[in-house]
């Protein structure tokens, strides 16, 4: 009976230095296969990922598997216990792409709540949600205004004027009457590309271009299997901003550009076009009609403003012999007044100034009799620096507002695009697909202990744990 019982302690002390044995290798087993992780993602952008595509063209998970198993020999062959595993495979696994990007998003805002300075992402928030308000207030507006169609009108009833008298032009040539029509000229100025407006040096521009084609954004994905673990509840707006702040920090601007892939990849993200000017572009319009709603409802509440246009409209109409028209010339000039002005707006932003989200009579750059020379205006190169104030936003806090407006999946997606872009354009690595880098990872092992008894060890590990 002693000696039953000795042997018996003996083999229950084997079997469970066994079991250790196995845990431990399989712990090292996974750490070591998480432990090759993608060291450009890591350096280029912070963040941990696995690229289980091993440089092919699709994911090799038997791959990832037969790494772990590797990793497991050593520490099963160590001391006196015969231990082999038997089999074994993956469980469960989570891609960077799965479920709209949630592992990249989770993990990118993560790494922001860490970062010095994240504090202040509350009073960012509150700032962007006001921007933003007042933003859709003055599109909104520019909308009304351009729906009343006030070039229209103004063509019939300067059209009316030329049927009604033919020598009106020659007419006033004779009388020498002293009054310059802006409006056709900057119609012309409408018709041209906003870029070669608000930035004069086209040279400067990047004509990067990348396929879309084949981008996360709209191919279909490899997905994981498993069960995602999402981060903590938070603030949406919160982890919204947090995920831009994110992308403005670690992705191309116009005013910051980057190698690789696009250069103007926030832009991108905004604008979804594969060409750099195209995107550049996009932001050029919409910030101009965006001004131009700004700088609309300042004209027409400005009494000083109106009464110019006024005086304009008025000695506009009796060159032209069309009295009854003063109304719709003065809402033509206005609408032209605030285009210029719009245009010296963007042009500010682009070359580095700020410009102040609402106007006030002393922040007024373009005078009315300017105007006429809006094109010379545009080859003068704004002061960088600019407006300063709590109103005044440069093209960066633009940017911003626009990813705030816009919705919180795209940005994940269109960030991917550019992130995956841009290291495709690395030496050897074309084939690179964000939906081949592995979040996580979970694998089941059977381990056969001295032929007698097969243990079962499942371990997971992720760059989220």
């Amino acid at each position: 009976m002693i000696i039953v019982l000795v042997c018996t302690s003996i083999e229950s002390v084997k079997m469970m230095c066994a079991r250790t044995q196995i845990a431990n290798s399989a712990d090292v087993g996974m750490y070591s296969l998480f432990a090759q992780y993608d060291r450009y993602l890591l350096e280029r952008y912070g963040l941990f990922y696995l690229d289980a595509s091993y440089g092919a063209d699709g994911l090799q998970l038997g791959r990832a598997y037969r790494t772990v198993e590797e990793y497991m020999d050593p520490i099963l062959d160590q001391g006196h216990l015969d231990l082999t595993i038997a089999s074994g495979g993956i469980t469960s696994y989570v891609l960077a792409t799965d479920h709209k990007g949630q592992p990249f998003r989770d993990q990118v805002v993560a790494y922001m709540r860490d970062m010095p300075g994240s504090q202040g992402i509350q009073y960012l928030v509150e700032t962007l949600r006001e921007e933003c308000e007042k933003i859709g207030k003055f599109q909104g507006y520019r909308q009304y205004v351009m729906g009343r169609d006030i070039m229209a009108v103004y063509d019939e009833e300067m059209a009316w004027a030329g049927n009604a008298s033919a020598q009106a032009e020659t007419e006033q040539q004779e009388q020498m009457i002293p009054v310059q029509n802006p409006i056709d000229a900057v119609r012309e100025l409408r018709n041209l590309d906003i870029l070669e407006l608000v930035i004069p040096d086209q040279a400067s521009i990047s004509d990067q271009a990348v396929d879309t084609g084949q981008s996360v954004s709209h191919r279909t994905l490899q997905e994981g299997m498993g069960v995602l673990q999402p981060l903590p509840a938070q603030d949406p707006a919160m982890e919204k901003v947090l995920f831009q702040e994110y992308m403005m920090q670690n992705c191309g601007t116009y005013a910051a550009s980057v190698e690789g892939g696009l250069r103007y990849q926030v832009e991108y993200v905004i604008g979804r076009s594969g060409s750099d000017r195209e995107n550049l572009r996009m932001i050029a319009e919409r910030l101009l009609a965006i001004r131009e709603g700004v700088n609309l409802a300042f004209l027409y509440a400005d009494p000083d403003k109106r009464a110019q246009s006024a005086a304009m409209a008025d000695a506009i109409a009796s060159a032209f012999s069309v009295p009854p028209a003063v109304e719709v010339i003065e809402d033509a000039l206005l609408l032209c007044w605030s285009f210029g002005e719009s245009v010296l707006d963007v042009k500010a932003l682009f070359d580095g100034g700020a410009v102040p989200l609402t106007k006030s009579p002393a922040d007024w750059d373009l005078s009315l009799e300017r105007l006429s020379g809006l094109r010379a205006e545009c080859a003068v190169e704004r002061p960088q620096g600019g407006v300063q104030g709590m109103d005044a936003m440069d093209y960066a806090d633009y940017l911003r507002a626009f990813l705030f407006m816009g919705e919180a999946d795209d940005a994940v997606t269109g960030c991917m695009d550019m992130v995956e872009a841009a290291i495709r354009g690395q030496q050897g690595r074309g084939g690179f697909r964000m939906d081949c880098c592995l979040a996580s990872m979970e694998v089941e092992v059977d381990v056969e202990a001295e032929q007698r008894k097969v243990y079962t060890v499942r371990r997971q590990y992720g760059y989220d744990q």
